[in-house]
């Protein structure tokens, strides 16, 4: 299976200081992540900012909104990865996308990305976005991979990276914590750890596993795993 946990820096840059130490302090609440907030600039400044900031070398995931940083985007990631000891994971936290833009999600996880998520969403679905990509998983918001689903014979040629989206901690019979429980389950967590991860009682995680379980028809672990090993959530090696 892949290997869990990899992941222990992180860091939210953002244009708006109170949202990335909102969602700093949210991550670093288990222990398991040290996360930094990075403001940044608007505009042309933004370049500038990432070349004067002291990002930790060790970073191993970066959480950014790709539509501020616009066509500099590629230049932002290359800045970054310039000072870091080895390739990050980005996690994309949009402001602006709308439900349907399959286009630019299809670009992100082109570029590399291996989550995508809107602002509009609760706060606890970054921390679950983040949790996924730990255990080495591509988390793209429900809307957005329906989106991908849906939008026809173009994106259907693209078999690649219409995979990475299948393979996504989510299902559409599923909700967002029923997902990540069972592929937490399946890489072989307790309730009490995957709760700790996520802030949550032993007993409410044991309730998503149950649901998610039920809607998916399966009974046991072993039904968890094995969907889990169909589905691509989790590989043998």
């Amino acid at each position: 299976m892949n290997e869990y946990n990899t992941i222990h820096n992180v860091l939210i840059m953002d244009t708006n200081p109170v949202l990335v130490a909102g969602i700093s302090m949210l991550l670093q609440e288990d222990g398991s992540v040290a996360a930094k907030a990075l403001t940044v600039s608007t505009g042309q400044s933004m370049l500038g900012d990432l070349l004067a900031a002291n990002i930790d070398p060790e970073t191993d995931l970066i959480i950014i909104d790709p539509c501020q940083f616009g066509d500099q985007l590629e230049a932002a990631m290359d800045i970054i990865g310039a000072g870091l000891s080895k390739k990050p994971r980005y996690i994309a936290y949009c402001g602006v996308m709308k439900a349907g833009d399959q286009e630019t999600v299809r670009a992100l996880l082109t570029l590399g990305f291996s989550g995508v998520v809107s602002k509009q969403v609760d706060l606890q679905v970054v921390r679950i976005a983040v949790a996924s990509v730990r255990h080495g998983l591509v988390h793209v918001e429900q809307a957005f991979a329906e989106a991908m689903f849906q939008a026809g014979p173009d994106v259907d040629a693209d078999p690649i990276l219409i995979d990475r989206v299948r393979k996504a901690p989510m299902e559409a019979e599923l909700t967002e914590r029923e997902a990540f429980v069972l592929r937490a389950v399946a890489f072989g967590k307790s309730m009490k750890e995957i709760g700790h991860e996520l802030d949550l009682s032993s007993k409410t995680v044991e309730t998503y596993k149950a649901r998610g379980a039920s809607k998916l028809g399966l009974r046991t672990r072993k039904d968890i795993v094995g969907h889990a090993l169909r589905s691509g959530w989790v590989t043998q090696q």
